[in-house]
């Protein structure tokens, strides 16, 4: 959906300057999750919704949800030079830094057993996160 249409998607709302606070002051793992679980989100609904497993008289609600959630993805994506990542190489660059961010930070969640899991969930996961930062040089490399 484009810019211009989303002004056009009834419900939809501009994030409000607390919305923008809060993703502003979230480290970089729950950014990470706010961005990673946003992506979850949308890909799921556009999908169900294309697959008819969705009511067609849900569409217009969860169009502007999905317009909401792009929203705050969008921003969160466009201040992450705060942890060093070109937001720009999103958009554009399959192996700029937000691609070697992203999986960076794909890696160590899916490489986490279901004990740490339940712990990181639970906003324990100071301990566990990764020893490199994600633009670190790795010994493999």
């Amino acid at each position: 959906m484009t810019e211009e249409k989303n002004d056009e998607v009834r419900g939809s709302k501009p994030m409000s300057n607390q919305e923008k606070e809060d993703i502003l002051s979230m480290d970089e793992v729950m950014t990470y999750f706010l961005i990673d679980e946003c992506g979850s989100f949308l890909f799921r609904m556009s999908h169900d919704m294309a697959d008819g497993k969705i009511p067609e008289e849900a569409h217009e609600a969860i169009t502007t949800d999905l317009v909401n959630i792009r929203m705050l993805q969008k921003f969160a994506v466009d201040n992450l030079q705060r942890f060093g990542v070109d937001p720009e190489s999103a958009y554009n660059k399959e192996d700029g830094d937000y691609w070697k961010w992203l999986n960076h930070w794909n890696d160590w969640k899916n490489n986490l057993s279901d004990e740490v899991w339940q712990k990181v969930s639970e906003g324990e996961y100071e301990e566990y996160l990764p020893e490199k930062k994600w633009n670190e040089v790795s010994e493999e490399e």
